[in-house]
């Protein structure tokens, strides 16, 4: 449903490989060309909240959701699921390719970080390509870089956290106890606020090995 302004409220998910910048300027050209393409195609395949790709930024999908907002509960299942898909990824490739594995990512070198925020957008169709285009699309995209000093982890920005109704739900799926409060400050937008957990702190991460696959897509 639009709002007076003609936007459209929606759900931010964006998954965004930590270390991408570093490994692509290190690694093998042909290690790379490989790795990089097949991981992403592995991430986008596992969209089960049924998001759309609003744009792929080299390291990241923008996956947005508009409608009904997704359950808590779904979320911290898509948080999880995705986690699980490249951390079999990356496995995949010490079984596949062991020399350059150890040579470019055995010392977790790439990581995964999820940003999860809402907010309204407008949706913009250039020469057949669709746009997002909005304030909070911006802020999506800033808190990309920030200041949290982990590796894989789940950003909870403060203006989804508004939506959701209760903290029962909340504190069931990510461990409220567990979330640390953070905030980044940003040119001609202000003060943003969130909350982060690892991702080896999130209750429903299966802790059983993954299953490896032998082949990288």
């Amino acid at each position: 449903m639009e709002n007076k302004d003609g936007q459209i409220p929606a759900f931010f998910f964006i998954p965004d490989i930590s270390g991408f910048t570093k490994f692509i300027a290190t690694a093998d050209i042909n290690f790379t060309k490989e790795v990089i393409p097949a991981l992403l195609r592995k991430l986008i395949d596992a969209n089960k909240l049924k998001m759309n790709v609003g744009e792929i930024e080299g390291d990241a999908i923008f996956f947005y959701k508009t409608g009904r907002l997704p359950s808590v509960s779904n979320v911290a299942k898509q948080c999880r699921h995705i986690y699980q898909i490249f951390m079999e990824f990356i496995q995949s490739l010490e079984l596949n390719d062991p020399e350059n594995y150890h040579k470019y990512l055995s010392k977790n070198q790439l990581g995964l970080k999820v940003i999860v925020h809402f907010g309204p957008i407008s949706i913009a169709n250039i020469k057949g390509r669709i746009k997002l285009l909005g304030g909070d699309v911006i802020v999506a995209h800033k808190l990309l870089k920030n200041s949290i000093d982990e590796v894989n982890y789940i950003l909870l920005t403060k203006k989804y956290l508004a939506k959701i109704r209760g903290t029962k739900k909340l504190a069931q799926y990510f461990h409220w106890e567990k979330l640390h409060p953070g905030k980044e400050e940003f040119e001609h937008i202000g003060e943003v606020e969130y909350y982060y957990i690892t991702m080896d702190k999130l209750e429903i991460i299966n802790q059983a090995k993954p299953k490896i696959s032998k082949k990288l897509a």
